[in-house]
């Protein structure tokens, strides 16, 4: 990968996604990186490798599903505004390719607006499943990192 955009792009992301863990109340479940045991499975299988544990991750691997099943997949290769695919990328990881293809066809590429509908989202989520409340002020915390990493990169 020599995309240098998706690569400070992802240094982003990582930021966020942190190493490993395994919250009860996670639906994603046991995580590294960010990257669920399930999809780290798929892609292991992808591969004809065997399975194996999550925490076990390198870094090439997380670089590589990170661009094909999220960067890739998402299209923010395809958007031009850097700071639009940064949000996009960050969005389809952290709320899954399809809400953040949602965001963008609704923000019309409004970078306000798509972030607006991602935080009301969240604050949405911690509202119809008490559980997840424990996860609101972290995703909050994240948008302000997005916001103000915007502001001093772009």
């Amino acid at each position: 990968m020599n995309d240098k955009r998706f690569k400070k792009s992802l240094d982003f992301v990582l930021l966020s996604e942190g190493g490993y863990v395994n919250h009860p109340n996670d639906a994603g479940g046991e995580t590294n990186f960010g990257i669920t045991k399930k999809v780290y499975d798929m892609y292991r299988k992808s591969k004809n490798l065997p399975a194996q544990s999550v925490k076990n991750i390198s870094n090439e691997e997380v670089e590589e599903i990170y661009y094909k099943k999220y960067y890739i997949a998402s299209g923010a290769d395809k958007i031009s505004d850097d700071k639009l695919a940064l949000i996009h990328f960050d969005t389809a990881v952290n709320m899954g390719v399809s809400r953040a293809g949602s965001f963008l066809t609704l923000s019309r590429g409004n970078t306000d607006k798509y972030l607006k509908l991602r935080k009301d989202k969240y604050i949405e989520f911690s509202k119809r499943n008490p559980a997840q409340k424990v996860f609101l002020q972290g995703w909050l915390n994240r948008l302000c990192r997005l916001e103000n990493y915007i502001k001093q990169h772009y």
